[in-house]
């Protein structure tokens, strides 16, 4: 095990309309004076957080948790991307939007590929994992098809964990939303129809058109990067669909053209074929993002060609979204240590 140096960062990426934006994250890497092992170059671990609302609780503001610790503690560069929106990057978080997920990660390997280069504390060798449970998992995926589509000639994924990511936006998640059953965490529903109205002006509505009016006002006060989670959740029903306006929903449930549905298809991620190493995790008892998210996507990229896939479900007995988590991970960072050199 090694000491670590733990650093926040800004570095430059594009935001949703292709300019330059600042974002933040956090990189922890080995201290290789402690022990006293010179010339040693360590591989990147790229982890993409869950869910957060909360611009400052991201790590870059909340500051060291065990996973950097422990990652960089292994003999990793372990970075952490805040994502646009979140940390000192302004404006929306784009919840679910893949393509912009990808621009950010992808700017922070350069990044911290440029602090290596600039520091004599601690060197990058080419191997590159990615990892990240939730919107992590999303977002980890978003990543590796876009590495794969457009930058195959700069990064060599060596291997990816998405985990429990809602990689059918248009389909599974949909219909859980449309679906008039409680679900646990009500405040992904409306931050997924402000991250989508936010980056779709051209062609959606603004939210107060979809959203019944008391509930247009109460929310668009709480998304504003100052309230948590669980402060939206304070003020939304139990059953998501309640919020929305009955013929906004019968307008979506009729047009298999409507704006909203087309933009949701438009950030699916099962419909690709990945060329490198990929490990999809997922718990079978989620009860917040179905395992049937990860075997759709499965079936897809084998259907399509892809031969270094692999699907690992986490069994029922150990718990859905939260309690699976922590058995994901540790999964992921056995398969990495077989790999890491």
């Amino acid at each position: 095990m090694y000491g670590y140096w733990f650093y926040s960062i800004v570095y430059e990426t594009i935001d949703a309309t292709g300019n330059p934006t600042q974002a933040s994250g956090v990189v922890a890497y080995p201290r290789v004076d402690w022990p006293d092992i010179p010339n040693q170059a360590f591989p990147i671990l790229s982890y993409q957080h869950g869910t957060v609302i909360k611009k400052d609780e991201v790590t870059s503001q909340a500051g060291v948790w065990i996973l950097p610790a422990l990652i960089a503690g292994y003999g990793y560069v372990y970075i952490e991307p805040d994502y646009l929106g979140l940390g000192i990057s302004d404006g929306l978080h784009p919840y679910h939007i893949k393509e912009l997920y990808g621009s950010d990660v992808i700017d922070m390997l350069r990044a911290v590929k440029q602090f290596s280069n600039e520091n004599s504390q601690f060197q990058i060798n080419d191997q590159l994992f990615l990892a990240g449970y939730s919107e992590g998992g999303y977002a980890t995926m978003a990543t590796h098809q876009i590495i794969e589509r457009d930058y195959i000639d700069e990064f060599n994924i060596t291997a990816s964990f998405p985990m429990a990511g809602a990689y059918d936006m248009s389909g599974i998640m949909t219909d859980i939303m449309l679906d008039y059953t409680a679900y646990g965490e009500p405040y992904y529903f409306p931050y997924v129809l402000f991250s989508f109205c936010d980056n779709y002006p051209s062609t959606l509505d603004s939210v107060g058109n979809y959203l019944l009016p008391e509930y247009a006002d109460a929310l668009s006060e709480l998304f504003d990067g100052m309230h948590s989670g669980g402060e939206i959740n304070d003020v939304m029903p139990s059953i998501p669909i309640t919020i929305m306006k009955p013929d906004s929903i019968n307008t979506f449930e009729n047009n298999i053209n409507h704006p909203l549905r087309l933009a949701l298809q438009e950030n699916n991620l099962y419909d690709w074929t990945p060329l490198g190493t990929m490990h999809i995790i997922h718990g079978i008892a989620d009860e917040l993002v179905p395992f049937e998210n990860a075997q759709l996507a499965f079936d897809y990229f084998i259907q399509n060609g892809a031969e270094n896939v692999s699907l690992v479900p986490i069994p029922e007995n150990l718990g859905g979204h939260q309690d699976a988590a922590p058995f994901a991970l540790l999964g992921a960072f056995q398969i990495a240590e077989d790999l890491k050199i």
